[in-house]
């Protein structure tokens, strides 16, 4: 018998979040980290409602008040930051029981998630080594995970190749801190700066952080204060934290499953990179995360094996459609700067619908069947407690009427205001909808 049920390998999100869940399922885990401490500078910034649900089944709502700041969502502006188009034109209630969107700090995120992991005795952190090859991890556990970023060494290892979605640009990321009694004044909303001279993107993050990211024009190396210069930002109201230049790519895995017996499933970067002009990179990772707990789970107590194969057969489709979203966002702030250049009206994206205009409100797995299926429960307040509490990590029935009787054993939770439509729903352990009574 294998030691672990599950091994990880990478400590980023995307694994800490797998190895708390499935800490909380009581499966034996293992996770292989090389760093010892989480890295020291900000990279992801943003999560929508969806992932701050999935932290809130993790355990840590209390925890998450200090290091998140609720977002004002994006905008795309000219040079002058005058507005030129908004998806954000309208509000919505917290549906799924959190706001939209959310800005955050990666590092303290990062020390939050990990030391979450310490509440579970069955679940071990190795740090500060290489993980043992493919050949060993699937000898020490029954499922292996590669959570190993961008140039993942186990998706290599498998012979993966990943798919190139055509979208390749160099740009300068810039990361300050406000220095305290500061009183710049800068933009309250994300705004995706459409200046024909250089494209840009601004972040106004958590507590006193700030983020830019330009554009870099061939081989430039531009000084970071010069780019921020005109923002009003310099060494007495700042402190620089970074300035990176990053490649942005659109790239899906060809598979994510292989190994012997397809018992090795890749998540997170490894699996799908994008441009962070939607800020749904670390956020797709953690979708992962929170498909393929449950299902290690359910398998481990006994479900058919099958039920592994439906996590690309989601996920895959799902990221697929972010990474091209993202691409579209960052390609609408080149097209509405030229439109600005040239003086033409501007290349607005088509009417959509309203879910689809919301970035953070993807498309729904396809599970099949009518709406509601397929899509995330709403997580009212019930009797005073947010519903996931209530729900447990196990399927459940939630139900318009105390007279609705479970028909298959599964319990039964009172939320008419949850119940989109139906007389009751049954809500998989990821809050998807997989049936309607």
């Amino acid at each position: 018998m294998s030691r672990y049920d599950v091994a990880i390998v990478g400590l980023g999100p995307t694994g800490a979040v797998l190895a708390n869940l499935c800490g909380l399922h009581g499966l034996r885990t293992v996770v292989f980290e090389q760093s010892t401490d989480p890295y020291p500078q900000p990279r992801a910034c943003h999560l929508d409602a969806e992932i701050a649900r999935v932290l809130q089944q993790c355990g840590f709502t209390e925890a998450l008040a200090e290091v998140l700041t609720v977002s004002a969502g994006m905008e795309y502006v000219d040079a002058t930051g005058q507005r030129l188009f908004t998806f954000e034109d309208f509000e919505r209630e917290p549906l799924l029981g959190w706001h939209e969107d959310y800005v955050f700090i990666q590092p303290q995120l990062d020390t939050m998630v990990r030391a979450g992991l310490q509440r579970f005795p069955h679940v071990d952190v190795v740090l500060g080594s290489p993980a043992p090859t493919i050949d060993d991890l699937l000898v020490l556990a029954r499922w292996v995970v590669g959570a190993d970023g961008a140039s993942s060494a186990t998706r290599e290892a498998l012979g993966i190749g990943l798919v190139d979605l055509a979208y390749d640009e160099s740009w300068l990321v810039i990361d300050v801190m406000l220095r305290p009694g500061s009183d710049l004044a800068l933009p309250g909303i994300i705004q995706q700066v459409c200046d024909p001279r250089r494209l840009a993107t601004f972040v106004p993050s958590h507590a006193a952080h700030r983020r830019w990211e330009f554009l870099l024009h061939g081989d430039e190396h531009p000084d970071p204060w010069e780019l921020i210069a005109p923002w009003g930002v310099n060494t007495t109201n700042a402190e620089l934290v970074r300035s990176a230049s990053y490649r942005f790519h659109a790239l899906v895995a060809g598979q994510w499953v292989g190994g012997e017996g397809g018992r090795v499933f890749l998540a997170g970067d490894s699996a799908h990179q994008m441009p962070p002009f939607m800020g749904q990179g670390m956020c797709s990772g953690i979708r992962d995360a929170a498909n393929l707990a449950w299902k290690f789970a359910a398998v481990a107590a006994g479900a058919p094996l099958a039920l592994l194969d439906t996590y690309e057969a989601e996920r895959r489709p799902h990221a697929l459609r972010v990474v091209e979203l993202s691409v579209e966002a960052g390609r609408l702030i080149a097209e509405l700067a030229d439109d600005v250049a040239a003086g033409a009206p501007l290349r607005l994206p088509h009417p959509a619908p309203l879910d689809e205009r919301r970035w953070s409100r993807l498309p729904p797995l396809e599970l099949g069947g009518a709406f509601p299926i397929g899509h995330q429960v709403p997580q009212p307040t019930v009797d005073g407690r947010p519903l996931d509490d209530l729900l447990g990590l196990g399927w459940a029935w939630v139900a318009r009427d105390s007279a609705f009787e479970s028909p298959d054993g599964h319990p039964v939770v009172l939320a008419p205001a949850a119940t989109m439509g139906c007389r009751a729903v049954l809500v998989r352990p990821d809050r998807y909808v997989a049936a309607a009574a």
